[in-house]
């Protein structure tokens, strides 16, 4: 059935234009801020090491539990929210997402035991969290049908920028009122904040009646292709027989080992170095505003230029900054390490939507994606939590600084022998959707642009 598709209403090519007014500037805006504010509790979570240690008398190792917990409980529910995403859409996803963050981050304010932290903070946020990380990306994919990149790159920023306005913020509540009060403040203002996101979001340019953001004469119409259960399942057991399907989803986690590190422990790390908590703090967020940068650059480098060497420049750079915080004691030093590793940490992750896009075509990635998530879920969680008990048996940081600097390395390997991606990995889903038929088992994915590796 016609979905009647408006050309003349943001739904053309815009001239050749690479931007022009269309509503999937609204869609990159919502995804931006509903991450921003769903994800930066966890990403800024360093600040809360120090006050938790104080109020109850707690080891750090059993503190960062809490953070590992909700790591492994994004992981392992990734998969479940990349499916709620393509089953139910990212919409509904992002209404539930809503109640469970209130609920974790208000009940977390309550807490009095560390399982009562584990609960709320690890298993209820976790979850919440899976559905803000999962469903949205793909969702976004939707809206674009060429400068995917530039619209990846906008949302990937807000994931720094959110840790850059909530680490200072978080610190100065937390000082000026306490942590319980902190929480409790966050958590009914951010609702407030994604109740009116999900009012304006929608899950595909058809239900605005449009059609997506660089589509061009020749393209496949959206209602040519028909996105049902058993032809998306059919489809998700073909890219899980591609070696990129899993190879993707361990650089996920090596990734998320290298910086989650950093993110849960340079703030205590500056601390037993003599900065104050809020000018520890502020490392955060110089290091999340750096990486702004790097976070809008690399998607649209990665689509341009070359994939897999954009990444993997990207993930050495990670890596080798991190030797700096062997012989850091003075904040300068810490602060020049913030500029320095958050342009590395900024695009460690902008490339692998552009990688799906270019491995799955326009393919239902939902599913796929939360598998990759998983990945990174568990690769967060070990890194933000290994650096706990390491300093509970050696009062030092060393090892766990370590670990993160091989991490990293070891990811930048990973991409470079991944598969080249001139070529789709499994038949087009397009030309199969749209014409029923068996399509060309390596179609060219030079037809959604960019440069190839």
């Amino acid at each position: 059935m016609a979905l009647g598709l408006n050309l003349g209403r943001g739904g053309g090519n815009g001239g050749g234009r690479v931007f022009y007014a269309h509503y999937a500037w609204v869609i990159v805006a919502v995804i931006a801020i509903m991450q921003m504010v769903g994800t930066s509790v966890r990403m800024a979570f360093g600040v809360f090491i120090d006050p938790l240690e104080q109020s109850f008398g707690w080891s750090q190792g059993t503190i960062t539990l809490a953070y590992a917990i909700t790591s492994v409980v994004t992981a392992l529910a990734s998969p479940f929210a990349g499916w709620f995403g393509d089953r139910f859409g990212a919409r509904k996803a992002m209404s539930l997402g809503t109640v469970l963050f209130l609920f974790g981050m208000v009940l977390t304010g309550f807490i009095s035991q560390p399982w009562h932290l584990y609960l709320y903070f690890g298993l209820l946020l976790g979850i919440a969290q899976a559905i803000f990380l999962v469903p949205l990306i793909p969702a976004a994919m939707h809206w674009f049908r060429r400068h995917l990149g530039l619209g990846m790159g906008l949302i990937m920023a807000a994931w720094g920028l959110g840790p850059a306005l909530a680490a200072p913020i978080i610190g100065a509540m937390i000082q000026y009122m306490d942590w319980q009060r902190a929480f409790m403040a966050l958590g009914v203002g951010s609702t407030l904040i994604m109740a009116v996101l999900i009012v304006l979001f929608r899950d595909r340019p058809a239900d605005r009646g449009i059609l997506p953001y660089g589509f061009q004469d020749g393209d496949p119409l959206p209602e040519t292709i028909k996105i049902d259960p058993e032809r998306t399942k059919e489809f998700n057991d073909y890219m899980r027989r591609t070696a990129a399907y899993w190879n993707l989803s361990s650089i996920h986690f090596l990734g998320c080992v290298g910086h989650a590190v950093i993110l849960v422990y340079i703030v205590p790390l500056a601390v037993s170095e003599g900065l104050s908590l809020v000018t520890a703090a502020a490392l955060l967020t110089v290091m999340s505003a750096v990486s702004i940068l790097s976070r809008i650059a690399v998607p649209v480098l990665c689509e341009n230029l070359g994939t897999r060497s954009v990444m993997a420049v990207f993930y050495f750079l990670q890596g080798i900054t991190v030797v700096m915080l062997f012989w850091t004691h003075d904040p300068m030093m810490f602060y020049l390490f913030a500029v320095m590793f958050g342009i590395g940490y900024g695009g460690e992750t902008g490339g692998f939507p552009i990688l799906n896009r270019k491995y799955y075509g326009q393919a239902p990635t939902g599913s796929p994606y939360g598998v990759q998530m998983l990945g990174a879920g568990l690769g967060m969680a070990l890194g933000g939590w290994i650096g706990g008990p390491i300093y509970d048996m050696t009062g030092s940081y060393n090892i766990a600084l370590m670990i993160s600097v091989v991490a990293s390395i070891a990811g930048m390997l990973s991409i470079i022998v991944l598969e080249p991606t001139h070529k789709l990995l499994i038949p087009d889903w397009e030309i199969e959707q749209a014409f029923g038929g068996e399509p060309p088992a390596q179609q060219s994915t030079a037809n959604t642009g960019g440069g190839d590796d």
